[in-house]
Parts: C-alpha cells; structure tokens; sequence
C-alpha cells in the first residue's frame, strides 16, 4: 500500500482532532462572552437562558470552525439521511432498548466507581447537572436539552463523521465517532456511556444508511432523562414506577443486545496504516484533543 493512502488515516483524524478541540474552545469562550454580556444586561440569568446560550455556542459559534477545518478532508459517501435499508417498527423498538439498556449499565458502573474515586479523594460529588435540571422549565427541556441536541449531535457525531471516516471502515468510523461523541461532553461522568451509545447508533447508521434512526433513539433518551425522570419531583409513587420502567427497559434492551450480537457485523477497515491504534494517540491533533478533554474533565472533578 503506498505510504501516502496510509498516511491519510492519520490526516484526517488529526484534523478533526484538531476541529473538535476548535469547536469546543470557541463554543465555551463564546457561551462564556455571551453569558457575561447577559449577567451586565439583565438582573436575572435563568438556566434556560444559560442553555440557549451554550446552545448557540456550540452550534453558532463552535460548529462552523470544526466544518472550517474538516473541509481540507474528502468527503467520499453521501451524508446518511434517506435509509437505505429500512427498520421494520418492531426492529427499531429492539434497537432502541438496546441504546437504552447499554447506556443505563453503563452510567451504573462508571457512576459507582466515580463517585468512589471522588469520595477518596474528596471531591465534590458531581451533580451540577441534576441540579441545573431542577431549574429548567418544560420547554427548555424540550427544545434545548432533548430535541436540539438529538438532531444537531446525530447530524455531527454520526452524519458528518461518516463522510470523512467511513473511506476506512466501519469499526474505525464507528469508534472514532463514538469516542468524538462521548470527549465533547467534557465530562467523565457522561463519556463512558455516550460512547457506547455513539458505538451503537454509528454501527446503525453502517446497518441502515441513515442518522435518523439516531435522531429518535437520541431524542428518546434525551427526553426521558430530562422531561420524564424530572417531573416526578418528591413523589414516592412516581418515582418507584418510573424506576420500575427503567429496570424494564434496561432489561429488555439487554435481552436484545444478546440477540442481536449473533449478527452484528461490520466491513472490514480499509487504507489504515500498520499500527492504527499509534496513529491516533500519537497523532498531534488528537494529542491537542485528549489534552483538552482531559483539562476539561479536571476542572469539572473540582467543581
């Protein structure tokens, strides 16, 4: 193989390194402006406010860098939208439990050990997220925590991606993607789970051709999580059904993933160099990356 196509693989996942590490840097600094020019604007800066602002952020501000930067790579499939191998509804209710139930396993583990790691070490416990969710209303939740995301993040992480990977493979596309998908939220204790969730909608969009099965398993637990769990407040009643609901899912989706692992398949990986795996640790776009994740991790573990 010549050295230049080996070469590639390293390319194009520098760049996007690189793009992502932009996007995130521009959205926070510019949410960070946004939210400062609010606070010396208005006497009140509700959460809804704040998420509308890190919304516009990452998408007004952070995305069209990564799309800068990532332009300099080939674009070599059509972006998935129009399936091209439809789900029957039944099939698709399996494959969302799936989502659902590895994601819920998961969350239990990496929560368990880091909140054993925190209490070690004295840590704050980490539950800014469940209490900005106290603070947010309906429509909010709605909108800039359950729909915006489902749509934006599957058209980047999942659409976008797969035209500047997918000239390598499915696994490489579909784990690269995956850990893109779960670094961006710059925290550890929503990464573990996001990127197994974003390995298994990446390896839908290989099955079906489109992101939109995504969007909806996305949305689904985007809106579960901050419109459902939420409204059941200090309820007893609620709050224990609802936990049933989830065992339910969260077994249901398990039983599924047993059935489905006897066919999964993915296509053999395609112009990689001889040791991929070297490629993107040691690459300097990916390095910035890992870097950036990991500072953004840190101040996040010190509240």
């Amino acid at each position: 193989m010549p050295q230049k196509k080996r070469n590639d693989f390293a390319v194009a996942v520098g760049l996007l390194g690189l793009g992502f590490t932009c996007m995130l840097v521009i959205s926070m600094l510019g949410a960070s402006l946004m939210t400062m020019a609010a606070v010396w604007t208005t006497d009140k800066v509700t959460t809804d406010l704040l998420l509308l602002l890190n919304d516009v952020g990452i998408y007004g501000l952070g995305l069209p860098v990564l799309l800068a930067i990532g332009h300099f790579l080939p674009s070599t499939a059509p972006f998935p939208l129009r399936p091209v191998r439809a789900l029957r509804p039944i099939t698709f209710a399996r494959a969302a439990a799936v989502g659902y139930g590895s994601c819920m396993v998961v969350n239990l583990a990496s929560l368990l050990l880091l909140t054993a790691i925190r209490t070690l070490a004295g840590l704050p416990e980490g539950d800014s997220v469940n209490g900005m969710m106290d603070q947010v209303s309906p429509w909010a939740s709605l909108i800039l925590i359950s729909l915006v995301p489902a749509v934006a993040e599957e058209l980047v992480f999942r659409g976008y991606l797969y035209r500047k990977l997918i000239r390598f493979g499915q696994l490489p596309y579909i784990l690269i993607s995956a850990f893109f998908f779960g670094s961006f939220h710059g925290n550890l204790d929503q990464f573990f789970y996001a990127f197994v969730l974003g390995c298994w909608l990446g390896y839908l969009v290989c099955r079906t051709g489109s992101v939109v099965y995504g969007m909806l398993i996305h949305l689904f637990i985007n809106f579960f999580s901050s419109c459902v769990l939420t409204s059941a407040g200090e309820s007893a009643v609620a709050n224990t059904l609802l936990g049933a609901c989830i065992l339910v899912m969260a077994g249901w989706g398990l039983v599924q993933l047993w059935d489905f692992h006897r066919r999964l398949f993915v296509r053999p990986a395609t112009g990689l160099p001889a040791h991929p795996v070297r490629a993107v640790l040691l690459n300097p776009g990916m390095i910035l990356w890992f870097i950036t994740f990991l500072v953004v991790c840190v101040l996040n573990l010190l509240g």
